[in-house]
Order: structure tokens, then C-alpha cells, then sequence
């Protein structure tokens, strides 16, 4: 409700703030502030943190009570939570740890984020898997699969468990090739997206990167 009320006097008036409106603007900072509780290791995968939602603004319907992201609340500046990096957030879910994909709604924010890394660092991340699948294949487009269930190898993933594809030649995976699969979800009957371990740490490096801002 202070939020609410401080919108309105901002309208109706260009002056200084008063003594009142001060009030209010501490009230709502403190409010985000003591809004950033500590955040939960996932019992299920221990590489993701659970942030509760507090606050109604923090998540798309209010059935949605937690976040996940690859950082926990240690990792975000004092005074600050996991909301003040939307991009950050993976998705929402109404249970602390279950990740269903009928109740899971996913972060737009963070696909963007995530690809826009990949793109920008795949061809060069030191992951032995890929590396060996473009030298293996030589030449062409290589898919990026989802380990949460990953394909026999040199077998095409299902549309839904292909991160992306970058271009291959000579057995080297090309700069600026990385492309998106639109048709990738975030959660399926078998689990929330798996990265390899290198580009797992590519990622968490650079949600950590971008809460240094």
C-alpha cells in the first residue's frame, strides 16, 4: 500500500519530497530489504536456490511462492534481492521443491540471458563432451542437448531437449554461430534443463557478473 500511496503524491506533485513521502520511500526500500530472506539449497538439484516471493509484484500470479536461480540470496548486494535482477530468475513455481511442468512458468528474462551467453562464450568454453561431438561430425550444424535426458550418442535430442545449435567446421565449433531453440523448454516430464558442467559454470559466472552492476 505505501508503494501505492508514494505513486500518487509523485503525480499530483513535482516539489520535494515532504517528510511524509520520505517516509514512505524508506518504508518501501526496507519493505524490498527485509523482503530478501535467505534462500534455499533445491533438494533435488543442489545447483539451483529457492527465493521465496514476498512481495505480490515479485512473481506473475500469486500462486507462484518461490523463484529459482542460479544464485542464492550470499551471492546479491545487501539491500537487494533476486527481484531486483529479474533476468536472473529462472522461473516460478507454488511448491518449494517440485518442479512440475504443469505449475512451473518460466522466465522469458532469463531464456534471453541464457542464450545471449552461449552465444557469446560457447565456441569457446573448454567442455570435452561438445568438443568431441563437433569433431566427430566434422561439418554442419551441431545441437546443443539438454543433459536432463540426454540421447545416445551422435542421436538427434527431442525439439524440446535442444538448447541451441552452432555451426561446425573442420571439427571446430565456429564464433557467432550459437542459434537458439525456440521450441526448448525449461521443464518437462523428465526435469528442469541440464547444462554440461562447463557451460553450468559459463552461466552462474555471469549471473554473478551481472549482479556486479
Amino acid at each position: 500500500m505505501a508503494f501505492v500511496a508514494l505513486r500518487s503524491c509523485c503525480k499530483v506533485s513535482a516539489q520535494p519530497l515532504s517528510k511524509y513521502q520520505s517516509t514512505l520511500l524508506r518504508a518501501f526500500s526496507a519493505s524490498r530489504a527485509i523482503a530478501n530472506e535467505a534462500s534455499a539449497v533445491h533438494t533435488s538439484y543442489p545447483y539451483l536456490n529457492v527465493h521465496s516471493v514476498t512481495l505480490k509484484d515479485e512473481a506473475p500470479a500469486p500462486n507462484l511462492k518461490y523463484a529459482l536461480s542460479y544464485v542464492s540470496s550470499k551471492d546479491i548486494p545487501s539491500g537487494k534481492s533476486i527481484f531486483d535482477h529479474p533476468k536472473l530468475v529462472i522461473g516460478w513455481t507454488p511448491e518449494q521443491f517440485s518442479v512440475n511442468p504443469r505449475t512451473f512458468v518460466g522466465n522469458d528474462e532469463f531464456v534471453h540471458f541464457l542464450n545471449e551467453v552461449l552465444a557469446e562464450n560457447i565456441h569457446n568454453i573448454d567442455d570435452s563432451s561438445l568438443k568431441g561431438l563437433a569433431k566427430w561430425q566434422k561439418e554442419g550444424w551441431l545441437h546443443v542437448a539438454d543433459e536432463r535426458n540426454p540421447p545416445a550418442w551422435g542421436r538427434i535430442p527431442s525439439p524440446e531437449d535442444i538448447i541451441g545449435s552452432v555451426l561446425v567446421k573442420d571439427g571446430v565449433i565456429q564464433p557467432g554461430t550459437y542459434q537458439p531453440m525456440p521450441a526448448h523448454r525449461l521443464v518437462t516430464a523428465n526435469g528442469i534443463f541440464q547444462l554440461s558442467e562447463p557451460l553450468k559454470q559459463c552461466v552462474i559466472k555471469n549471473c554473478k557478473k551481472d549482479l556486479a552492476k
